[in-house]
């Protein structure tokens, strides 16, 4: 995921462990979003789906293979979430 500024610290500590890197394009994020909900019964925030973004824009690479992702977080913009699962928001009073 993209920050603002790097943290050379950890920039530092990632290349000792980090193999590869894998670009995602943001609609596969989102489709990552509802697949989650869809099959797992999730709400999460969009940089818990990268993982599954990963896979649902190059299903070769990992076709045939264990493959685990990492969903946590809990910085969910319900707005925007609705918008992307395309439910309405609920009324708010």
């Amino acid at each position: 995921m993209a920050g603002r500024r790097p943290t050379p610290a950890v920039l530092d500590d990632l290349l000792l462990v980090a193999d590869d890197a894998v670009l995602v394009q943001e609609a596969s994020i989102i489709a990552g979003v509802r697949t989650l909900l869809d099959r797992a019964g999730l709400v999460v925030e969009p940089s818990a789906a990268f993982g599954i973004a990963a896979i649902l824009d190059d299903p070769d690479r990992f076709a045939g293979r264990h493959v685990v992702t990492i969903v946590c977080g809990s910085n969910v913009d319900v707005d925007a979430c609705h918008r992307w699962i395309g439910a309405a928001p609920a009324h708010r009073s």
